[in-house]
Formats: C-alpha cells, structure tokens, sequence
C-alpha cells in the first residue's frame, strides 16, 4: 500500500516541478557508470578516500548491482545521485549498525547521495531536489517506510522537507564521515508543525 497524498507530497511535487532539473533511473551499465563516477568523485572531494584507495574511478559496492540508482541531470550533464536498496535482501543500515529494521521486509534502504561540487551551494537546491526524487522512488516501489545512514547535514535537510526523522542508534564512521542510523515514515501528511513552506525550500 502507497502512502495518501497529503501535505508533503505536494511539498515533493512542487520542488521537482520548480527544480529545473531532470531525473532518470539508472537502467544500464553506462548509467550506473554514472552514478559510480559521481560517488567516486564526492570520496575523493570529501576526503573520504583516496585515488589509491578506488583505482578504477568508481565507487562501488556489494549492493549495487540489486540497487535502484537515481540520477539528476542538469542539462545533459549528470550532477546527483542516489540509490534505494529494497528487501529482501538484508540492507545497508542493518549489516553496518548490526540490527534489524522494523517493519522487517518492508523498509527501503535511502543512501549513496552524492552532488557534484560544481553543484553544489548554500542553499543545497541539488540536494534538496534528489531527495525529493528519491522519496518519490521510495513511494513509486511499494514502501511507506525507509531508513538511512545519515550525516547531521542530511537529517537536516530532510527535516526541512517536513519528514520526521528518527535516530535509532548513536553516530557511526560510515563512508567517510559520522552518520546515524535513521527511519522515517513517507506519510503524505508528515509534514511537521513549523515546517518550510513551498517557497522556502525551492532548490533554485
């Protein structure tokens, strides 16, 4: 079952519409390249990695190849991604934090976001926008709740987008910097008391 449209799926459909980017899904190997690259690219701006470390130029895992892979284009030029990794197989969060993720089977896995630095801004318009994309893949597969391994910055942003966010765990090293563990709920009505209005979150 989906989740009702409410509040924050407008929010959603409103960012992407005003966003002026594209989004596609990763459907082939020159597109998963893609988001490979750009991964690789945020490891090595961040300070997460070194070329030594990825000598194929390319940031990959084990979960890949199974993963939904997002992509945002501005222009013809690729500058965002992120994948959703689905049950059954066990996910990312609960094989690095060592716990399973309630409900079991029926939580998506939300990681791997990358923005190209060129892309990147104050306002985290980029940012915003692939999240919003990648709430509406969550919704679009079948699942009303997904979970993370969120930096302090990330958990920021989705609260700006309305979603309450609960930590489940302390901050962990994980892909390069302290992230939480995080479930939240993409309820069509979630948006908080306070939250941002359209105009406040609009990437551009």
């Amino acid at each position: 079952m989906t989740a009702s449209p409410g509040p924050l799926d407008a929010l959603v459909a409103d960012i992407l519409g005003r966003c002026g980017y594209r989004f596609t899904l990763a459907t082939d190997d020159a597109a998963r390249e893609l988001a490979y690259r750009l991964r690789y690219d945020a490891v090595n701006e961040q300070g997460w990695a070194c070329e030594a470390d990825l000598p194929a130029g390319r940031e990959c895992d084990a979960y890949d190849a199974g993963a939904i892979h997002v992509l945002c284009w501005d222009d013809e030029s690729a500058v965002a991604t992120g994948r959703l990794v689905l049950p059954p197989q066990p996910l990312p969060t609960e094989e690095a934090c060592g716990f399973t993720i309630e409900p079991r089977g029926l939580v998506a896995d939300v990681g791997r976001m990358s923005v190209a630095r060129h892309h990147q801004s104050h306002r985290h318009g980029v940012f915003l926008a692939l999240l919003a994309r990648l709430y509406l893949e969550v919704q679009q597969q079948g699942y009303e709740t997904a979970c993370g391994l969120m930096s302090a910055r990330a958990r920021s942003m989705m609260r700006l987008l309305g979603l309450p966010v609960e930590m489940l765990a302390e901050e962990r090293p994980y892909w390069g910097e302290l992230r939480a563990p995080v479930r939240f709920r993409l309820s069509g009505d979630a948006v908080l008391p306070g939250a941002r209005t359209h105009a406040e979150v609009t990437p551009r």
